[in-house]
């Protein structure tokens, strides 16, 4: 049987509190005692509280580049851009995981930047002020995001201590005596969301214990980030339009990609997507000149002009990709020594 308790009672936590302390006296008070086997799940807002991690949410678009290691994706809103980032923390998420919920005088909380070290400083802290004898247990830092196809937010595992994180079960038979080629169970995110559903949002219930899970707990285990998928195992290390861009040497986060124009959430008129092409398609350097003009209803007509042929092919030839990165089809013709693009939008996917 596995079991799943709030624990009540922590207080706010603030910069320099010793976290598996009050955990520690949170449990002795509502009456609770911590076995061997146990997994102690701490969501990361307390966390980031104790280490002090509070930032001015005045610029915060500075604020989710300062905390990342790489932009995937990128979108211009009715506000400041939103980016998806390899957060410092480890995790890629949208912000960086930056969060100004629950947190104090309008300041906006950080994510710990070795959440593994943070989670094994919290076990230990907390296992000596238990007292003697210390139960083994695990600590799981929680941290709440979205995931790619999937509509709303879930907790995962930010930061592992002493605990398993997988269940690996390739190469073995299932029932019917077929190997088991792909099938790694991620236990560490499906404890993270367990202990949610005691933890919740609002409740302000930062800490949860979940019992019957002692053949997890343990030395061995690879910590969290080991459930990172980056480097040559990540299919989609960039977003559509971004692994565009950047092909053509814009990179994502970037001062060039601010200056040539961000793709918006929100619908954009046809002339807005092919006046952000050009400005990619131009980026380089190269003194191309550009002039727009109507082509019929639906479509936009572009033409390309350059003081030498081997200009105006290069930059031909970003613009076809640049116009294809922004969801464009494009249709060429060559008038004299200039180029003529009659460009449109793509048919919308069925269904």
């Amino acid at each position: 049987m596995i079991t799943i308790t709030p624990v009540p009672g922590l207080p706010e936590v603030r910069a320099g509190d010793d976290l598996g302390a009050l955990i520690a006296t949170a449990l002795r008070t509502a009456g609770m005692t911590l076995d061997t086997g146990d997994v102690v799940v701490v969501t990361s807002k307390v966390v980031s509280k104790s280490l002090g991690r509070y930032a001015d949410p005045a610029d915060r678009p500075a604020l989710v580049l300062q905390e990342s290691t790489g932009v995937v994706s990128e979108r211009a809103t009715s506000g400041s851009p939103t980016r998806v980032v390899v957060s410092a923390a480890g995790p890629v998420m949208a912000g960086a995981g930056i969060d100004a919920s629950n947190a104090q005088d309008d300041r906006i909380l950080l994510l710990p930047h070795e959440p593994d070290r943070v989670a094994d400083d919290i076990r230990l802290s907390l296992r000596q002020a238990v007292g003697d004898p210390a139960p083994d247990i695990a600590v799981l830092l929680s941290d709440t995001s979205g995931r790619p196809w999937r509509a709303g937010v879930t907790d995962f595992a930010l930061g592992l201590s002493h605990l398993m994180p997988f269940d690996d079960l390739r190469g073995l038979p299932d029932t019917q005596g077929r190997d088991l080629a792909v099938t790694l169970r991620n236990l560490a995110d499906e404890i993270a969301a367990a202990a949610d559903l005691v933890k919740g949002k609002l409740d302000r219930v930062p800490v949860a214990v979940v019992r019957g899970l002692a053949a997890l707990v343990g030395p061995g285990g690879e910590g969290a980030a080991s459930l990172v998928r980056t480097g040559p195992g990540d299919w989609f290390g960039m977003g559509r339009a971004e692994a565009v861009r950047a092909a053509l040497g814009i990179a994502p986060g970037s001062a060039e990609s601010e200056a040539a124009g961000i793709e918006s959430v929100h619908p954009e008129p046809l002339r807005e997507r092919v006046a952000r092409a050009v400005r990619v398609a131009r980026a380089a350097g190269d003194r191309v000149d550009a002039k727009f003009g109507p082509a019929s209803e639906g479509s936009l007509a572009i033409r390309l002009r350059a003081d030498d042929p081997m200009t105006l092919g290069r930059v031909w030839a970003r613009l076809e990709v640049a116009l294809a990165g922004e969801r464009l089809v494009s249709r060429s013709d060559r008038e004299g020594d200039a180029v003529l693009l009659t460009v449109s939008a793509q048919a919308a996917p069925p269904g």
